[in-house]
């Protein structure tokens, strides 16, 4: 990609790799599932754009994810676009937490939003539903280790988008 994408167009590129993600994962002939879970891959590229690009960035494609979410009329509307900008700010102001290991912060803050959606969603069918919490943890557990798995590969993406290589580690002064 070329460095010289104003901030709005790697953005652009970040909301169409959305709509890619959504198209690939809800697609009747490319359902993609390991362990018999299927992958949830916007949660990741939203992690990864705030973690790469900030908050800014995060936001915009944290409402495209929850816009895409709301589409296929999975949930409450309203709800998912709402919390998928907070989950984008979020991980954009960890940015600065992990210079030089943007591996790591895109591991957990998609790990962390992958879990805390999955604990609403079952406090909200708890409610009105029968729903043992031993399938909910299993199923909790398996996608938070497929974030892990898959959240480097979107890493990587996003940073071509962003026009970005590889951050180097942070240089530690030595004692004195």
């Amino acid at each position: 990609m070329n460095q010289k994408l104003s901030a709005g167009l790697r953005t652009a590129l970040c909301i169409l790799l959305l709509a890619l993600a959504y198209v690939l994962q809800t697609s009747l002939g490319l359902r993609i599932s390991l362990f018999g879970m299927h992958i949830d891959l916007l949660p990741l590229v939203v992690a990864a754009a705030g973690i790469v690009m900030g908050p800014g960035a995060g936001l915009a494609c944290g409402l495209a994810a929850g816009v895409l979410y709301d589409v296929s009329g999975a949930g409450i509307e309203g709800m998912y676009p709402f919390y998928y900008m907070i989950c984008g700010i979020v991980c954009g102001l960890f940015r600065g937490r992990f210079n030089g290991r943007e591996i790591r912060g895109t591991m957990l803050c998609s790990v962390c939003i992958i879990t805390v959606l999955a604990v609403l969603r079952y406090l909200f069918y708890f409610q009105f539903g029968s729903t043992g919490i031993l399938p909910f943890v299993r199923d909790m557990v398996l996608q938070a280790l497929l974030a892990v798995v898959f959240s480097p590969l979107v890493l990587v993406i996003v940073r071509r988008i962003s026009g970005r290589k590889k951050p180097k580690a942070a240089v530690l002064p030595p004692d004195a």
